[in-house]
């Protein structure tokens, strides 16, 4: 199946819409709800246009709107120049606009309960929504857009750090717990290409963890389908992350030096990214085991009131650290092979077992709760499905090489990152979780979600305990030793 597609396509919406529309044979896939995406080095003069495209489509007025920029304290810098201000100095000469910045007083924001109903309550009447940084505010703009009914939102995007500029997408937190729910799609995106190349390098370096996320995934969205958790896995979603990554083998090797080329050619890799998890409607395209990784971290660091690092750093970590517990899971399955008799579970235990694992985290029990139910009900849907676990295990040899086929191996990873200057171990985050909490996170990121990753495989199969983990690990440390060229410190 060919999509006929490139990422040229980002200008042209429709053409990818109509794609996905003559390529969806069980009707799964989402329109694409977006309008516009400009990727360009001063998208600044392009707004007050593309804003005004928007209003206009929305049955509102050209100029003279009610505008709500959404901004976080963070300062963004563009050539020397505050960027927030100039945003509203553009928006000022045609609407009238309100600021509504959003502080809960942490070093980055949370988006739990509380800011939420303060970026709804913020933009409350308003025409428009203009939000202005990096993933948080946009996931959250889009929220408050949704709930308080304003018809328009605008993304200037300052960073390629993460892909949700471009999906329908908000990661919140509930309970404490992070969860990836429908929100809306922004109206437009623009990304700043120079003030994207000249953010702190650790946000580009983020982006590119991000993006080996789509070198990972896509093994565990397929395990999940073959064990009957997962009935959204479909090849013309993998056809357009091919897109996604078409040429990175050459632009990323600029990005550790904030090449404008380079980091313009990863924002629109990102970009389409959110597209295909927006258009495919499920993220577990992209999300895996990687992405508990980070999720969990964040959880620890927003539970514990301590800085959190950044979330694509933590995705390219995680990146690193599934593809070795794929090899552990592999080595194991040469080793001592398992059959679906070894890996049955009695529910009721298994689910206190995901309640008990964050007790010591929040002795309140919201957390534990929270991720009791979502564990829960992903082993019930395992459990309904067990003649296809029970199919599973005597195919193994072709599922692995279905798996590996959709995916990088673990050193090819390493030297993804290395190019763009990512961290590839725990302690080259910043800030750095301590070793035992990077294991202990290992140990447990099954519990948090209901998606299926290898982590649950092994986790059901009795080889992710304490020597489980030591040996994702060493597995870790063998590859970062044997790479050539590798800078060990990221």
């Amino acid at each position: 199946m060919s999509l006929g597609l490139t990422i040229a396509d980002l200008s042209n919406l429709n053409r990818i819409d109509a794609a996905m529309q003559r390529n969806d044979p069980r009707g799964q896939f989402a329109r694409l709800g977006m309008k516009e995406v400009i990727v360009a080095d001063n998208v600044l003069e392009l707004l007050p246009e593309a804003l005004a495209r928007q209003l206009v489509a929305a049955g509102k007025p050209a100029s003279g709107a009610v505008v709500c920029v959404v901004v976080d304290p963070v300062r963004i810098l563009r050539a020397g120049r505050d960027l927030k201000a100039d945003v509203i100095a553009a928006l000022e000469r045609t609407h009238r606009v309100r600021l509504v910045e959003l502080d809960d007083g942490q070093d980055v924001l949370h988006a739990d309960e509380p800011i939420l109903q303060a970026a709804a309550k913020g933009v409350l009447g308003a025409d428009a929504i203009v939000s202005v940084g990096g993933g948080t505010i946009t996931d959250v703009a889009k929220v408050a857009s949704v709930r308080s009914g304003v018809p328009v939102h605008v993304v200037i995007q300052t960073a390629a750090s993460v892909d949700g500029f471009t999906d329908n997408f908000s990661v919140v937190l509930q309970n404490g717990v992070k969860k990836t729910s429908l929100s809306r799609w922004p109206d437009a995106v623009l990304a700043d290409v120079r003030t994207i190349a000249e953010a702190p390098p650790r946000m580009t370096a983020a982006g590119m963890g991000e993006m080996m996320s789509m070198f990972c995934a896509p093994g565990d969205w397929y395990l999940a389908a073959q064990l009957g958790v997962d009935t959204s896995f479909t090849p013309v979603l993998l056809e357009l992350l091919a897109i996604c990554g078409h040429g990175i083998e050459d632009w990323s090797r600029g990005l550790a030096n904030g090449d404008l080329g380079d980091s313009e050619k990863l924002t629109r890799a990102l970009a389409f990214r959110g597209i295909v998890t927006g258009t495919g409607g499920t993220t577990a395209t992209l999300s895996g085991m990687e992405h508990l990784f980070s999720h969990m971290l964040d959880m620890v660091a927003s539970q514990t009131h301590t800085p959190m690092s950044q979330h694509g750093a933590q995705v390219g970590v995680g990146s690193v650290i599934a593809a070795a517990a794929w090899d552990v899971f592999c080595a194991r399955m040469q080793e001592t092979p398992v059959t679906a008799q070894d890996i049955a579970f009695d529910l009721d235990a298994q689910a206190r077992a995901a309640r008990d694992a964050f007790e010591a985290l929040d002795p309140s029990g919201a957390i534990g709760a929270e991720c009791e139910a979502r564990y829960r009900a992903k082993l019930t849907t395992l459990q309904a499905n067990w003649p296809a676990v029970e199919a599973f295990f005597p195919n193994w040899p072709q599922h692995r090489q279905a798996h590996d086929a959709l995916v990088f191996d673990t050193a090819k990873i390493v030297e993804y990152l290395s190019r763009a200057g990512s961290a590839m171990r725990f302690d080259a985050l910043v800030p750095a979780p301590s070793e035992d909490l990077t294991r202990w996170v290992i140990g447990n990121c099954q519990f948090m979600r209901e998606r299926f990753t290898i982590a649950d495989l092994l986790y059901l199969a009795g080889w992710l305990d304490a020597e489980g983990v030591a040996r994702i690990m060493a597995r870790v440390d063998q590859v970062l030793a044997a790479a050539t060229g590798v800078d060990r410190a990221a």
